[in-house]
């Protein structure tokens, strides 16, 4: 649940600078580049800024993280579905920012290895409530 409100805390941080067009903390370089990422054509998918897709996604993992959720067996396999969805769009938003883009954002990869890092504690716990 911790990785979850980490998750939550940088994309809600994400989703009010994308909707003040504030400035974000982060350093500018020849390859460390937050605005550039974040105002790209790839910060939207549908219309929809990534950031508040992040926001949903970790607001639901938080619930669906909480102890009474682990004895439903519906929400089990929604984090694990949920977890796959969220590895499969970091390695597309990680390919956009190396290969359309070329520039990071660091607190966009913060959100990348959390994402992977939350997988990671998912598919274990599965793998242990399973007996695997």
């Amino acid at each position: 649940m911790v990785l979850s409100l980490a998750g939550l805390a940088v994309s809600t941080y994400l989703t009010v600078a994308h909707f003040t067009a504030g400035a974000l903390l982060c350093a500018e370089g020849e390859v460390i580049d937050c605005g550039t990422v974040t105002t790209s054509e790839q910060s939207e998918l549908f219309g929809i800024p990534v950031a508040v897709l992040g926001l949903a996604f970790f607001a639901f993992l938080t619930v669906a993280c909480l102890p009474f959720a682990w004895r439903n067996e519906a929400l089990h396999w929604a984090r694990l579905v949920s977890a796959g969805v969220g590895v499969l769009f970091v390695v597309y938003l990680v390919a956009a920012e190396f290969l359309l883009i070329g520039k990071v954002c660091l607190w966009c990869t913060a959100v990348h290895v959390i994402t992977l890092a939350l997988a990671a504690v998912l598919v274990t716990g599965a793998l242990r409530r399973s007996n695997l």
